[in-house]
């Protein structure tokens, strides 16, 4: 199985899509929430042409954001990271992903996605799990583990 799929989805389908996945200031999340969330945004990058082993800048506070968004990543096989020809940022009023020639609100991104949520890959491509957690290992070992993000 895929990374993406053992993140989220195996906790899911066994049993535990009511187990909070991640906590912060804002409330927590379910993991079954955060995989409906995550597989909106990641719909969404796909929409906006985020392909496996693209590089996507992850650059907003830690937090439940921060995990849908590296989540939503994952789900497609974009590597979450620090550099990248997408970026995701806050801006004072919103999260925005910044595209060469565009800002686009991670809000109407998340919207157009949940028309036609991403499935997680059926396999990753090879070194993706290395990749992957080059930045956010520790979100993903967390998940992975069926423990809280917080």
């Amino acid at each position: 199985m895929s990374l993406g799929f053992d993140l989220l989805d195996r906790h899911v389908v066994d049993g535990r899509g009511d187990d909070i996945a991640c906590a912060d200031a804002t409330g927590s999340m379910t993991f079954a929430r955060l995989l409906e969330r995550s597989a909106a945004l990641a719909g969404g990058l796909g929409v906006l042409g985020v392909r496996p082993g693209d590089e996507v800048a992850v650059t907003v506070q830690p937090g439940n954001l921060q995990v849908v968004i590296v989540c939503a990543c994952v789900r497609i096989g974009a590597v979450p990271g620090d550099r990248g020809d997408v970026r995701i940022v806050e801006e004072s009023d919103a999260a925005v992903v910044r595209l060469k020639e565009r800002d686009v609100e991670l809000a109407l991104v998340s919207k157009a996605g949940a028309a036609d949520p991403a499935p997680s890959l059926k396999v990753d491509p090879p070194g993706y799990d290395a990749d992957a957690r080059t930045t956010f290992g520790t979100i993903i070992d967390t998940l992975l583990a069926g423990a809280t993000v917080s």
